[in-house]
């Protein structure tokens, strides 16, 4: 993703934002892997030693899943994943504007940059809630699926967001687009059969949605929680599980960076699956 120009972030910094630089109030680091270092502002060393195992196998899932161990897409130089925890949702206000130039009314933000330039940091922004790091599985799955499954930065991608901090360029690229694919893909792998959020709110209209509309969710037009993450994650599920050679052949195009061959697949594909999605939800949900 990426961030905002230095004159838009101070514009968009809050009166009392912290003026403390970053290694005076992200004092603890715990490098994980290669792949992946926690900087925090109170972790206990549990806390660390516990983020580092679940996120390990999280990446060895993800691999498993789409065989791309050590294969990431063309021109990503994104070495590793740093996470950054503040010590709770005030301090997370008052601090992480001024240090990454972002928006803090959100529960989190995730920071690609520009992953095609050798050095580029990719960041996880975070707090603590309770004794919990918020959204910390949901994100690393959006750092695995743009290195290795999705081609080019978030600007890059199939969507309508042109919030801060990446601002990208209006208009927003015609339908279809890929949020039901990022946001999903991060839902499964961080919960997989374990989602009672997503049975929750899909149970409550069964036939809201059918797979073929929820392929041209986006964030602002055809989107909300709901959908982009509930739907979303049944979507791709079902695809994943049930559809895999189409995933797979969906995945040549996005890992390629070749859009236009994506959405036309995706509209070739049209209603054919839908009565086939909504019979395999309605087994899921009982």
């Amino acid at each position: 993703m990426k961030h905002l120009a230095l004159l838009l972030a101070l514009i968009s910094l809050p009166s009392n934002a912290s003026e403390l630089p970053i290694n005076k109030v992200l004092t603890q680091i715990k490098t994980c892997s290669p792949t992946l270092v926690i900087r925090s502002q109170k972790l206990t060393i549990a806390q660390q030693n516990e983020a580092c195992e679940v996120l390990s196998k999280q990446e060895a899932k993800f691999h498993q899943i789409f065989n791309t161990e050590g294969k990431p897409v063309k021109h990503d130089f994104n070495k590793n994943l740093r996470v950054n925890v503040y010590n709770s949702r005030d301090e997370y206000v008052k601090h992480a504007s001024g240090h990454f130039n972002m928006p803090t009314d959100n529960g989190g933000m995730y920071l690609e940059g520009y992953p095609d330039k050798p050095g580029n940091q990719a960041e996880f922004i975070t707090y603590e809630k309770g004794k919990v790091i918020w959204n910390l599985r949901h994100e690393y799955v959006h750092y695995l699926d743009g290195r290795f499954n999705t081609y080019g930065d978030f600007c890059a991608a199939l969507h309508d967001s042109h919030s801060p901090p990446e601002n990208c360029p209006k208009p927003a690229p015609l339908l279809p687009h890929s949020v039901w694919w990022s946001e999903g893909i991060a839902e499964y792998i961080a919960k997989y059969h374990d989602h009672p959020r997503a049975v929750k709110d899909v149970s409550i209209q069964v036939e809201k949605y059918k797979l073929s509309e929820l392929f041209d969710t986006s964030y602002e037009m055809n989107g909300g929680g709901e959908r982009v993450y509930s739907w979303g994650y049944f979507a791709v599920r079902y695809m994943i599980e049930n559809q895999r050679e189409k995933v797979e052949e969906m995945l040549v195009f996005l890992r390629a960076g070749d859009l236009p061959r994506y959405q036309a697949l995706i509209r070739l594909w049209g209603t054919s699956m839908d009565k086939d999605f909504t019979a395999w939800l309605k087994k899921q949900i009982k």
